[in-house]
């Protein structure tokens, strides 16, 4: 069975049932996905921190798709098998206005290119890093009527952001619609849990996989299922925490001592060090039980300390 191929000539800006798939399969097809980066190529090797200021983050992650799964309706499932994940050229990691955790505090925009090319590590500040390449984006199209934003996860799936949708993992969608009506975007090259600061190593991918289907799985929201976990460090972590008994709070205050902490430890600008919270930073509840209060850390690789 050839390998169908899908790029830039079958994008679309939202999630909405009522738009035309742009290709029919069957299940145990394999596809090839030729996806551009979050911005759509707006950032570039020659971007500018000003130019980030002045993007719109609800018109990025331009969807591929959608695609028709013969035999797909409601209550069956999905199984998107990934193959391969292969980030290309540049990525770049961004502060977008009002977006992301800390959004409030730090309104400066920041922008840092990535060199990707042939590379499977960075370097950030003297410190080696291998990538992860994952997909932030893939879904159905929800079973209502009505445009749906492409950076708004759904019970659909959609911008999940989870880091671990690797080569080697499987994400179980539930269908919506007859057809099921896929869609993929938003390729990173390396992601921390909770995405924190707003973006990741955003950079265009080429990924494989395969999609199966699965007859009456009635899902109540995407499932995955991983390989081997590919860890960020092997050294161990710093772990700020936040308690409270609001978990937003929790989360924020966390992050803001790991962002004071981070600045003061590298010997730089707070704003530089919370634009690495979204692709080092792990974002975790660690405990949930003992009410009033919430327990959140923000874990950093403890070689920056």
């Amino acid at each position: 069975m050839t390998t169908s191929y899908l790029g830039k000539h079958h994008i679309h800006a939202h999630w909405d049932r009522k738009i035309k798939p742009v290709m029919e399969i069957m299940p145990g097809k394999e596809l090839f996905f030729d996806l551009p980066d979050a911005s759509n190529g707006e950032v570039t090797h020659g971007s500018t921190a000003e130019q980030i200021g002045q993007m719109d983050f609800r018109k990025m992650d331009p969807l591929i798709g959608p695609i028709w799964v013969e035999g797909a309706e409601p209550g069956d499932a999905l199984e998107i098998e990934i193959l391969e994940i292969k980030p290309k050229r540049f990525g770049w990691t961004g502060l977008l206005p009002n977006f992301g955790l800390l959004a409030d505090h730090f309104t400066e925009p920041r922008l840092t290119i990535w060199d990707l090319d042939d590379q499977d590590e960075i370097d950030v500040y003297g410190t080696k890093f291998k990538l992860n390449p994952m997909l932030g984006c893939i879904g159905v199209a929800p079973g209502q009527d009505g445009q749906y934003a492409s950076v708004t996860p759904t019970y659909a799936g959609g911008n999940i952001d989870v880091k671990y949708v690797v080569a080697g993992s499987r994400l179980f969608l539930p269908v919506q619609n007859p057809g099921a009506l896929l869609s993929v975007a938003d390729g990173h090259a390396l992601q921390g849990d909770g995405e924190i600061s707003g973006t990741a190593i955003e950079c265009p991918v080429d990924t494989n996989m395969k999609v199966h289907l699965h007859k009456g799985m009635n899902l109540r929201a995407p499932q995955v299922v991983t390989g081997p976990i590919k860890q960020t460090v092997d050294e161990g972590y710093r772990i700020f925490t936040g308690i409270g008994p609001d978990l937003m709070q929790a989360a924020r205050e966390a992050c803001l001592q790991a962002t004071e902490g981070l600045a003061k430890s590298l010997k730089i600008d707070e704003t530089d060090a919370y634009n690495l919270l979204g692709i080092l930073g792990d974002l975790r509840i660690h405990e949930i039980v003992d009410q009033p209060n919430w327990v959140v850390g923000c874990m950093l690789p403890g070689r920056f300390f």
